[in-house]
């Protein structure tokens, strides 16, 4: 008799082939690890293959998982996309626009919602701020109609969304008021950063930025050897742990402008952009369609862009 699998089932084997890690995959489906190892044993033998390959130090997709969720993603995408067209025709959720932003994203996510609401005073816009992984796994399920983030090789395929270069934002050092290189007001130097001890968004919250940050520093020659965790998630703009002269950190530009009395910001040297882009649900709603058109034309007019050249990924491409 043929088997029949639950779209629960596929939900969250999709989450264990992203994460490749159980217990990250438990917590962004909000159970515990047990259930879950449970729920994707149960699919393997009801589709008589194995989909992952489990040893006590990492979780590797087979080829037969590697395909499973390709052609899953877009099946999901497209039960989802199916599910709120419905809610739209009979009313359900219409003139609401939901946009997401991460920690560093919230200055680009303000001004798109302004621009939104000039165009159309009566929307119902919900701001909703997450890191920037969860807000790519909600796009792609149709929960959000876009979301600024920052930049994600091979987001586009990977969660079926479309993807718009949206900003680059300077990137810079976050230091105690006593530091050496802010009471120069100084662009402090790559070499002397990584020389201290640096604070870094919490994981598994942060893996993402954490990465990209190391990677910057790293093409330049650099690593981050002295790091701590901070101790919340997402991002705290205060940063105590740097105010009270025990770290250096980062933050974007936009939050130079409103910075605590006990926290000064400054270059680096070579300087570092941080890449912001915008997801959109795909395919896309009349929502979602909004959201595109108002944002790049907001990127367009005040020149987000100095980076990178305009850019849009599709799923396919």
């Amino acid at each position: 008799m043929e088997s029949q699998v639950e779209l629960r089932q596929l939900r969250y084997f999709v989450a264990v082939a992203e994460e490749l890690h159980f217990a990250r995959a438990a917590e962004r489906l909000h159970m515990s690890q047990s259930p879950l190892s449970r729920v994707i044993r149960q699919l393997e033998r009801d589709l008589g293959v194995v989909l992952f390959v489990r040893t006590t130090r990492r979780v590797e997709l087979t080829p037969a998982g590697s395909l499973l969720l390709e052609r899953t993603r877009r099946a999901l995408a497209e039960i989802d996309g199916a599910l709120a067209d419905a809610r739209r025709l009979t009313g359900a959720g219409s003139g609401l626009v939901r946009l997401g932003y991460g920690p560093f994203n919230g200055a680009a996510a303000t001004r798109i919602a302004e621009v939104l609401r000039s165009g159309r005073p009566d929307l119902n816009l919900r701001l909703e701020q997450e890191v920037t992984p969860d807000s790519l796994r909600r796009v792609g399920a149709h929960e959000l109609d876009g979301a600024v983030v920052m930049e994600s090789p091979a987001a586009a395929r990977r969660f079926a969304v479309r993807v718009d270069a949206l900003k680059d934002e300077p990137l810079l050092a976050a230091l105690p008021r006593s530091h050496r290189y802010a009471l120069k007001a100084a662009p402090i130097p790559m070499k002397e950063f990584v020389s201290e001890l640096v604070l870094l968004p919490r994981e598994p919250a942060g893996v993402l930025f954490n990465a990209w940050l190391r990677g910057v520093l790293r093409a330049h020659g650099f690593e981050l050897d002295q790091t701590v965790l901070s101790a919340s998630a997402p991002w705290d703009r205060r940063l105590p742990p740097v105010a009270n002269g025990e770290a250096v950190s980062v933050m974007v530009g936009d939050w130079a402008s409103d910075l605590d009395s006990s926290l000064v910001a400054v270059p680096f040297d070579p300087p570092i952009s941080f890449p912001s882009d915008l997801v959109s649900r795909w395919p896309p709603s009349e929502e979602a369609t909004y959201v595109v058109e108002t944002a790049l034309r907001v990127r367009d007019s005040e020149g987000w862009l100095t980076e990178r050249p305009p850019r849009m990924e599709l799923p396919e491409d």
